[in-house]
């Protein structure tokens, strides 16, 4: 008897399993088409929206590709102009923030967000983060040993390192993030003699990786930890280094407020944000932000990460012109 019901049970919960994932997709099929607006490569969003189209033959997917500043202008013109044409945003943390503090996007919280940690997904519910930058420090393998590399930000305050760092400027976003994590007092102090040791200063993590690389520094302090593990993978003399818990960009995933098409957009949302979906972003070279998929460029399993969160944007600006005037910069 007690086998009889725990079958019934089961044969129910999978009934209703069912019922639910239809809810959503029923409806998506009888809209036919899904809009995603994105800041990923093109060949990233092509896979993804391929893989889509073979799951789900029914529902036509279309994109429109541009940075994440590109992404937000459109959005927001279009809005203003009352033509409401995505379903799907990604894009920078900064940007999605700003998108919802505009009353852009809904809340939408999907079954596969319960596979994202705290940090990684909006605590009201508007966004999971699709895949992860980690910010970290790095060093020149052919000009520093590995017994004297900087294991921890303060490390770089060293006399020896006068005069051999690399800084990037144009990441008010780690600033902010080292207020977040030290206070800003001891954050603004840490720069102000990072600047003492007068380092060459840059603007972009890519262009900062790659002068590391060529020997124009022998460390440096931000840049993204997958490029260097890309640069070193293709043997270029670069160490990424973690200083933990590690500053940790998000790249969220909203639904749009007024998504003409909304029950196909929570299916595409559903798909990126699903191990299949992380798996096609891992193996293209991104970090997933789904605590299941482990990254290609290196293991994440044992690291603590200290995610950026979005609704500290509006402080960028004025970190920008702070850092910019720490480090003599105009």
């Amino acid at each position: 008897m007690l086998h009889r019901v725990f079958l019934l049970l089961v044969l129910l919960g999978l009934c209703f399993g069912t019922a639910g994932a239809a809810t959503i997709e029923d409806p998506a099929k009888t809209e036919g088409e899904v809009v995603l607006y994105s800041s990923l490569n093109n060949e990233q969003i092509v896979t993804l929206v391929d893989a889509f189209k073979k799951k789900y033959p029914s529902i036509k997917p279309s994109f429109y590709r541009g940075t994440s500043e590109r992404v937000l202008q459109r959005v927001v013109t279009e809005a203003k102009a009352g033509r409401f044409a995505a379903d799907v945003v990604t894009s920078a943390g900064f940007q999605v923030q700003l998108l919802k503090e505009s009353a852009l996007t809904q809340r939408f919280v999907p079954p596969e967000a319960s596979a994202f940690n705290e940090g990684f997904k909006d605590p009201e519910g508007h966004w999971v983060s699709v895949h992860s930058l980690l910010n970290s420090m790095a060093y020149n393998t052919q000009l520093v040993k590995p017994n004297e590399a900087p294991k921890k930000y303060e490390d770089l305050l060293a006399p020896r390192w006068k005069g051999r760092l690399g800084v990037n400027l144009q990441d008010p976003e780690w600033y902010v993030s080292l207020q977040r994590r030290w206070g800003k007092e001891k954050a603004r102090n840490f720069l102000k003699a990072l600047a003492a040791q007068q380092p060459g200063v840059r603007d972009g993590h890519n262009i900062t990786a790659q002068l590391l690389a060529a020997g124009e520094f022998h460390a440096v302090s931000n840049t993204y930890a997958h490029i260097a593990a890309r640069i070193k993978s293709q043997g270029g003399p670069v160490q990424y280094v973690f200083d933990e818990p590690v500053i940790t960009y998000v790249h969220p995933i909203t639904l749009m407020k007024a998504a003409p098409h909304p029950n196909a957009g929570k299916l595409l949302i559903s798909f990126i944000l699903s191990i299949e979906g992380q798996r096609m972003l891992r193996d293209q070279g991104r970090i997933p932000s789904h605590r299941d998929v482990d990254p290609l460029v290196f293991p994440l399993r044992n690291v603590k990460l200290f995610a950026s969160d979005p609704k500290f944007a509006k402080e960028h600006s004025s970190a920008t012109e702070e850092m910019r005037a720490i480090f003599g910069v105009r």
